[in-house]
């Protein structure tokens, strides 16, 4: 499986700029290049809504690893992510999300399936909810109180 090692994470002029390279490839460069994906994502979302959507779709998922010596705002939601993997409301979530989708792996009925899948759905939904409770209404994050 290939993951992406990413160094920065900035932006300029309404475009998302990284600096990253995949696991796969030897030997690594991380040039600074515009992502043409999170770039779109970002002028849908804003800022703060584009930074909750990676922290929750790239960072959480293991698709992004951030590598030492990053910029701040990939400090800054490096931060979150070590708060949410050491909550144990988050672990139980992540792993219910595991489990169900072990199920899903092992059912050959396609009507079970659908039903399996509507229940990851569900779950993935929760994690989003659960993660947002880290925010505040203008979309900036927070220390959540244990």
């Amino acid at each position: 499986m290939s993951r992406e090692f990413i160094k920065s994470l900035t932006y300029k002029n309404g475009k998302v700029f990284t600096r990253q390279c995949s696991s796969n490839v030897n030997p690594k460069y991380y040039y600074s290049e515009e992502h043409k994906g999170l770039t779109k994502l970002y002028n849908e979302l804003g800022e703060k809504g584009f930074e909750k959507w990676f922290l929750n779709n790239c960072i959480m998922t293991g698709e992004y690893v951030i590598l030492k010596g990053c910029n701040q705002t990939l400090r800054k939601l490096n931060y979150f992510s070590n708060l949410l993997w050491n909550d144990k409301n988050f672990i139980n979530l992540s792993n219910q999300l595991d489990s169900v989708f072990d199920n899903l792996l092992k059912v050959v009925d396609s009507n079970e399936k659908e039903k399996i899948k509507e229940e990851y759905q569900k779950v993935e939904k929760d994690i989003e909810i659960y993660v947002s409770s880290f925010y505040d209404k203008k979309n900036n994050m927070k220390v959540k109180e244990r």
